[in-house]
């Protein structure tokens, strides 16, 4: 170990304590992509504490989404974007049942993995450049997108503005497995097929309806079976609405699909499946919304890790900017209720992050 190395881990080890309040702080203020308001408080709240610091941060509004947050140091060109995100995929109140809490090492709560770890791990290192202790020789950005769960949609044209003043892209999302980076993200897509049918009496007459609900039924099967597991391609139908009352024949029906893929070409195999489908009762008509969101982020000979969740990595390394994403803290459960973090890895974390800052100089 260098002795620069060892001095990083010094100085973030001696500065635990007070990572593990600003996680807190961070879990507290729950921030769900649904809430707006809530994803705007987090911002300012951040905004604050980095300016506190001596460090430039704003509220970046997001069309429907809430603030994203911005903070620069240096020069506005050239140097390291560092990326994450506010939000979270837990609604607001989720804290009462799943509670901050630290036990053998371990850091529960809604979003601790995904992402506050990050969040928490960029505030410290930006802390540690303003005072001089982290030396990077370009400029860095701070950007935290408030709606990275449901697509980037309102955020994106900010994220890739700001990834292309920059010469690398840092993401402070969860590290793989071991704590391993990674260069490869497969790319994410969502769809939403809608069907209509026929109404009719459910006891009187039901021959006279088409149901869209079993269409639907019939569709889901259908959309499984375009996975391909041996691609690594992933369909995952996942929510589903149908229906109005108990004895009516369902005249509508809508159902979204999750799909992850780790190549373009996937990605249009897929799609071009959900639109070749014909329903069985010609009655009923089919409509399909969406696609892909996310491009996959498609691994090189140097990958380090790869993982089946995309982020907003995918679109900056998309738009040609050299990207290297989960640099945050260890844990598992990302989007489930065991999410937890390792409480150690949170000062090793800072230490890379800067270490690799410095070395990007």
């Amino acid at each position: 170990m260098s002795a620069r190395v060892g001095d990083l881990s010094a100085l973030f080890d001696a500065r635990k304590e007070s990572m593990l309040a600003d996680l807190e702080a961070l879990v507290v203020r729950e921030s769900p992509s649904s809430g707006p308001s809530l994803v705007s408080g987090l911002a300012q709240w951040i905004a604050a504490r980095l300016e506190g610091a001596g460090i430039a941060a704003s509220c970046v509004p997001c069309a429907g989404r809430g603030d994203a947050l911005r903070a620069r140091l240096g020069p506005e060109r050239g140097g390291t974007l560092l990326l994450g995100h506010l939000d979270t995929v837990w609604p607001a109140g989720t804290l009462a049942g799943i509670p901050f809490r630290i036990q053998d090492g371990i850091a529960k709560g809604p979003g601790v993995f995904d992402m506050k770890g990050g969040v928490a791990v960029a505030i410290a290192v930006l802390q540690a450049v303003a005072r001089g202790d982290v030396n990077p020789a370009e400029g860095l950005t701070l950007l935290l997108t408030p709606d990275e769960e449901v697509g980037s949609h309102a955020s994106r044209e900010l994220l890739v503005a700001e990834a292309l003043k920059r010469d690398r892209v840092f993401v402070l999302e969860p590290s793989g497995d071991g704590g391993a980076a990674k260069i490869a993200r497969k790319g994410t897509g969502l769809v939403t097929a809608r069907f209509s049918g026929v109404a009719a009496h459910a006891g009187l007459e039901p021959e006279k309806g088409a149901s869209a609900l079993l269409e639907m039924s019939r569709f889901t099967l259908y959309a499984d079976a375009l996975a391909d597991v041996a691609l690594g391609t992933s369909v995952v139908p996942t929510v589903a609405a149908s229906g109005t009352t108990t004895n009516v024949v369902p005249e509508r029906a809508a159902l979204s699909v999750d799909f992850r893929l780790w190549t373009e070409a996937e990605g249009e195999r897929v799609l071009a499946g959900f639109r070749a489908y014909r329903p069985a009762d010609e009655r009923v008509a089919v409509t399909i919304e969406g696609g892909v969101n996310r491009p996959p982020m498609e691994s090189s000979e140097a990958s380090v890790d790869s993982m089946g969740g995309g982020s907003d990595g995918n679109l900056t390394a998309a738009a040609g900017v050299p990207t290297l994403d989960g640099l945050g803290p260890s844990g598992a459960g990302a989007h489930a209720r065991t999410e937890h973090l390792l409480v150690d890895d949170l000062p090793r974390r800072a230490a890379l992050l800067a270490g690799l800052l410095e070395e990007a100089a």
